[in-house]
């Protein structure tokens, strides 16, 4: 049984329609009756989700098992960052003598190394983690930040369908894996844009600490200016102050002079390894080069979209933020940035669980061309780990972002819909 309304994410008119949609007359028998493949079909998308984060975890144990190197991916890095930026403050900014600790920590680093290009805020994060043995740091770390971030999209909802659905993701087998902090990063998106209608104080804050990735908060001017949420914005602000403040005080007054007077020598660092990097980019941004075009088409291309999402944002926020919102905006952050990598993915991740919940909460079914594109999406992702698939998901990117915007609506409705809705009451 398929129930529809004209705005998916309007309650009030679904129920309003409710006794239309499902006859006043009807015969208790034939309900019971219509609810038996519902819930067949239910029970098959959670035993395939079950199945798909038993698949995660037996691929992190057994990616553990292999002794990769450097042990724990990325996050050796992270944690390297912690304990030498506890040991010689702003001297985290001088990549040659912390690329001469991390060899020392891991001598099969091989001459290699991380620098740290972020800045100092998330340094009060990292500082704690190294102060712990590796493995330790790393549990507490994708556990803590993993818990955070279905938090932050479902809340109470986190036993639901779609929890398992962000376990069973492999957006998040993928920053497992890396030890990233893209768990981080879309808690605190998520989170803020959650809390701004009720508690914009703690909203602006959440959004204000997100900052430590700097290209994250690209859209995050247009959603607080198009809502008129000034509380937001004066706490966003203010947050950034303090933690400027406070990292100063406790772990170097000159540390934010260094990140600005080493960020032109982080940006070069990038332009000359950018081919090592293209294919684990979903940008168009790195499409381009991974074509061989001239840099100012990558940044043309790259403005030309950016300015286009911000427009579909600003239009969705000026009426409100809504779960359709608050998805678009997760999915448009990786869109609008020349920069994301495929461990920053847990947002769009979040964006999709939280449109597809709304939409199945008030009765109206996904569109297969929805679905046909976020597995496609997933498959890409997984592929990019080792292949460079330049442009295609930049394109699946944005397709979504149409979408969600409702760009799409007219052409998603010529199309079979897939109706997941939980089983009526038999």
């Amino acid at each position: 049984m398929t129930l529809r309304t004209d705005d998916p994410y309007a309650p009030a008119a679904f129920s309003a329609r409710l006794p239309e949609t499902l006859g006043a007359g009807r015969a208790p028998d034939k309900a019971s009756a219509s609810a038996l493949p519902e819930k067949r079909e239910l029970r098959a998308v959670r035993l395939l989700l079950i199945a798909l984060s038993l698949y995660n975890g037996i691929y992190l144990v057994s990616w553990w098992l292999s002794s990769p190197q450097p042990a724990f991916g990325d996050f050796s890095g992270l944690w390297s960052f912690g304990k030498f930026a506890a040991l010689s403050g702003a001297g985290i900014y001088d990549p040659f003598a912390l690329a001469d600790y991390q060899q020392r920590l891991d001598p099969a680093l091989g001459g290699g190394g991380f620098p740290y290009p972020y800045p100092p805020t998330f340094l009060l994060a990292l500082i704690p983690l190294g102060q712990m043995a590796l493995p330790v740091a790393y549990v507490c770390w994708i556990s803590v930040t993993f818990a955070a971030y279905v938090i932050a999209t479902l809340g109470r909802d986190w036993r639901s369908l779609s929890g398992l659905a962000l376990l069973a993701a492999p957006t998040t087998l993928i920053n497992a894996i890396t030890g990233q902090n893209g768990f981080l990063s879309a808690a605190l998106l998520i989170g803020g844009l959650r809390l701004l209608a009720s508690h914009p104080m703690t909203a602006g804050a959440l959004l204000g600490l997100l900052a430590y990735k700097p290209q994250f908060v690209l859209l995050m001017p247009v959603v607080l200016l198009a809502s008129r949420n000034w509380r937001a914005i004066f706490s966003a602000i203010a947050t950034t102050g303090i933690v400027a403040a406070i990292t100063s005080a406790a772990i170097d007054e000159s540390i934010w002079l260094q990140w600005i007077a080493r960020f032109s020598d982080y940006q070069a660092l990038l332009r000359a390894n950018q081919s090592s990097l293209d294919h684990m980019m979903p940008t168009w941004m790195a499409g381009v080069h991974a074509i061989g075009s001239p840099p100012w088409v990558g940044y043309g291309i790259q403005l030309a979209v950016s300015f286009a999402v911000a427009v579909l944002i600003w239009r969705a926020s000026r009426r409100g933020i809504d779960d359709r919102t608050i998805a678009l905006v997760a999915i448009g952050s990786i869109v609008a940035t020349p920069y994301a990598m495929i461990y920053d993915m847990p947002m769009v991740a979040a964006g999709i669980a939280i449109h597809w919940k709304a939409r199945i909460d008030a009765g109206a079914p996904i569109s297969a061309l929805e679905i046909g594109v976020v597995i496609v999406l997933a498959a890409c992702l997984l592929a990019m780990i080792g292949h460079a698939l330049p442009f295609v998901a930049a394109l699946l990117l944005m397709l979504l972002v149409l979408s969600v915007a409702g760009a799409c609506d007219r052409f998603g409705r010529q199309l079979p819909a897939l109706n997941v809705a939980p089983p009526a009451a038999g």
